[in-house]
Parts: C-alpha cells; sequence; structure tokens
C-alpha cells in the first residue's frame, strides 16, 4: 500500500472519532440526567377525569392528578382525597374532563343541593310566590338579575305599586339551582340573594299585596330613583270615585268639585259622622 493512501485512511479513522465525540458531546444534556438543566417545581393538583354534570355526586374515579408548574392555583385540591371531602361533595354546574376542580364549582360537603353555598357575604337567600305572568313569563333562570315590585290596594280600593328591590340575584327558579340550564320553566316562587334590609322588605310586600318580579337585561347592575305610581295618575280626579264604587255612574256635574285627591300614604281621622284624610310625609 502506498504511503498517502495510508495517511487518508489514518486522517478518514480521525475525522470519524473527532465527529463520534461532537456528536456526544451535543446530544449528552440531552439525553442524560439533566444535571445541567434548571429544574421547574410542580405541584399536584386534582382535574376531572370524567364528566359531571350539575348534582353528580364527586366521587374518586371521576377525579386524576395533575402536575403543574408553579404554585397550587387558589381554590384547587391537591389531592383526590381532599377534593372529595366526605363523600357527600356534589357538582353546582357542568365540569368537563380535564378542568381544574375549584372549590366554587362543587358543594361544601352538606350532602344537599343548597343555595347557603351560593351566597355572597352578607346576604340574604328568600324565597318569593311568582306565576308565569308574575314571573316573566317562565324565562327567569340562575343568575339573572330582576327587580321586586309591590302592588297593593288600600282600603278605599286605590291601587299602588312601587319598587321595593333593585338588581336582586336569582339564586334558583323553583328547586333549580343550575345555571347552564337555558329553558323557560313556569316554577311557582325563586329565591333571590337580597341584604338583610332587603329581605325584610320582601317579607312585609307578601303579606299586604303581590309580587311582580322584572326581568333585567344581562349586566345590569344600575339603581335608579323610582316613585310610587297611584291608579289616580291614570285616572285622574274621578279616580278614587270610580275604584271605589267599582264602576257606578259618576256623580252628577253640577255636584260641587271635592278637594283634590291625596296622593301617597295618608291618615283618616273621624270626628262624629264626618272624617277628614291628611297625607303623611314619607
Amino acid at each position: 500500500m502506498r504511503r498517502s493512501s495510508i495517511f487518508l485512511l489514518l486522517g478518514a479513522v480521525f475525522l470519524g472519532l473527532l465527529a463520534v465525540f461532537a456528536a456526544r458531546s451535543f446530544l449528552a444534556p440531552r439525553t442524560g440526567d439533566g444535571a445541567g438543566a434548571p429544574q421547574v417545581a410542580t405541584v399536584t393538583a386534582v382535574v376531572v377525569a370524567k364528566p359531571m354534570k350539575f348534582g353528580d355526586v364527586v366521587t374518586p374515579d371521576k377525579l386524576k392528578i395533575i402536575n403543574l408548574p408553579g404554585a397550587l392555583p387558589n381554590g384547587a385540591y391537591p389531592t383526590v382525597r381532599e377534593a372529595v371531602g366526605d363523600g357527600n361533595r356534589a357538582a353546582l354546574r357542568d365540569i368537563n374532563v380535564d378542568e381544574l376542580l375549584l372549590t366554587m364549582s362543587i358543594t361544601g360537603g352538606e350532602g344537599r343541593m343548597a343555595s347557603s353555598t351560593l351566597l355572597g357575604q352578607d346576604m340574604r337567600a328568600v324565597a318569593v310566590p311568582v306565576t308565569e305572568t308574575a314571573g316573566a313569563g317562565g324565562f327567569l333562570a340562575p343568575g339573572d338579575r330582576v327587580d321586586v315590585f309591590l302592588t297593593r290596594t288600600m282600603d278605599e280600593g286605590a291601587a299602588y305599586a312601587t319598587t321595593i328591590v333593585q338588581g336582586a340575584r336569582v339564586l334558583a327558579v323553583g328547586q333549580l339551582a343550575d345555571t347552564s340550564k337555558a329553558d323557560p320553566v313556569i316554577v311557582k316562587s325563586a329565591t333571590l340573594e337580597v341584604t338583610p334590609a332587603e329581605a325584610q322588605r320582601i317579607a312585609l310586600a307578601q303579606s299586604i299585596g303581590a309580587i311582580t318580579l322584572a326581568l333585567r337585561a344581562t349586566g345590569d347592575e344600575a339603581r335608579m330613583p323610582t316613585t310610587t305610581t297611584s291608579a289616580f295618575e291614570f285616572f285622574g280626579g274621578a279616580g278614587r270615585a270610580q275604584m271605589a264604587s267599582a264602576g257606578a255612574p259618576a256623580a252628577a256635574s253640577s255636584a260641587p268639585a271635592g278637594p283634590p285627591p291625596i296622593r301617597g300614604p295618608q291618615v283618616t281621622i273621624v270626628r262624629g259622622t264626618e272624617s277628614t284624610s291628611y297625607p303623611v310625609a314619607r
């Protein structure tokens, strides 16, 4: 063999060994134990393994554990045991597969579907009777906002309507609290989230008159000044006589006109056979 061929062979072997060494140096950090790579801290979190519907009981077979980088999100559960609790927890809404299970998505383990788990701080839940006409035609749904109106008829036959609560949140319609339901339902009651003072007004209103709910637009939480509306505004000065007599003929036009009707609350004082009415300031 010629000397030049030997030199070429040795050079090829050297270059091959150099290529192998370079390849091993390049791939070593990726295929090795990763000692040189930065370590990212992870935490365990519970996610849904099987889809859950509103009211489904939370059981271990419907959950699984995953690793999340960083800290545990607020309201998440680190273990399946903590998520299941006493075994009586249920879903408050539809939960999809691989969705993080949060405390706000399930009941607190009281073993019943109650509106108390949905109440805000210092708020109260009060149920009001509704009909198809008094309950927005059955289009009320949990999560909606409504205004509450009171209509009553005084002893003298005068009818009044006034707003007693504005922007109350609907917690449930009937016994349904699932916010994913969209079909209109005719029910006999609606549960509203109100303040303690508003709960007192509603309780009093139910004992003296009729309750009507007016549905608000989505996202409308404005509070607007309102006034009491009376039938006198629609029937004029003859409204009192027309309503008291329930359709009796009006007095003769030659009869002297009486004092203008008093609008709003009033007190009647009887002296012998005569009575006098005085307005009462609000």
